[in-house]
C-alpha cells in the first residue's frame, strides 16, 4: 500500500488516485498569493481550522513577483458556504489576493518522480515508461529514477500503470493551477482590509 508520504511498501498497486484527485465533490481549488513572511503557511492553517475548513492539500510556488509566494489549496467547507474560504483568507495581513479556481476551468500541472529496482527487468521497465511518456532521469546497475509530469488525472493514470513494476519508492507534488485567462483577483483591492476582524 502506499503511505500519506508517498512511499511505496509493500505490492499493492497505487490507490485509487487518493494523491491527486480530490475525494469530495465539496472540495474547492483557491489560489492564494501571500507575502513570503514566516510563519505564512501556520498562519493560513489556523485561519482555516478555527472556522471549520478543513485543508485537504497544499502546495507552494515562486511566482513571477519577488517576495510573493503562490500557495493552491484543497479546502473542504464542510457544512458552511463555500465563500466563506475566500472571505477568511482575505482577512490575513499576508494575503495578497484570493481566487476560488473550482469552476474556472483552471490548468492543473502536478509532477511525479518513481524510483524502481530493475532486478533485470530494466527492458521491460524503460519500455513501459516510454509507452507512458515519463522520462528517465537517473539510471545506474541499482536503481531507476522517472519522472512524470502533466494534468492530475494524466499523472495518476501514469501512477496506476507504473504499479505493477517494482516500484520502490515515489514522491508526488500536490497539483498547481492557472485559472482560464487568470484574471486579476476580484479581491485584490481589499487587500489587509479588516485584518483582524471576523
Amino acid at each position: 500500500m502506499i503511505s500519506q508520504a508517498g512511499s511505496f511498501a509493500g505490492s499493492d498497486p497505487i490507490a485509487n488516485g487518493q494523491f491527486l484527485n480530490g475525494s469530495s465533490p465539496r472540495v474547492r481549488l483557491i489560489s492564494v498569493r501571500v507575502e513570503d513572511r514566516a510563519g505564512v503557511l501556520q498562519r493560513i492553517t489556523n485561519c482555516l481550522a478555527r472556522r471549520g475548513l478543513h485543508l485537504a492539500s497544499c502546495a507552494v510556488g515562486q511566482g513571477s513577483e519577488a517576495g510573493v509566494l503562490n500557495l493552491w489549496l484543497r479546502v473542504d467547507p464542510g457544512t458552511q458556504p463555500a465563500d466563506q474560504i475566500v472571505k477568511q483568507l482575505n482577512k490575513l495581513i499576508d494575503v495578497v489576493s484570493v481566487d476560488d479556481l473550482t469552476r474556472s476551468e483552471p490548468i492543473e500541472w502536478a509532477m511525479a518522480l518513481v524510483e524502481f529496482r530493475p532486478n533485470g527487468r530494466g527492458d521491460q521497465i524503460e519500455e513501459t515508461l516510454r509507452r507512458v511518456r515519463a522520462e528517465v532521469v537517473h539510471r545506474d546497475p541499482e536503481r531507476l529514477i522517472a519522472a512524470l509530469a502533466g494534468p492530475p488525472d494524466l499523472v495518476q493514470a501514469m501512477l496506476d500503470e507504473l504499479s505493477q513494476l517494482p516500484i520502490v519508492d515515489f514522491v508526488c507534488s500536490r497539483p498547481m493551477a492557472l485559472g482560464s485567462g487568470y484574471p486579476v483577483s476580484a479581491s485584490e483591492p481589499a487587500r489587509h482590509a479588516q485584518a483582524g476582524s471576523e
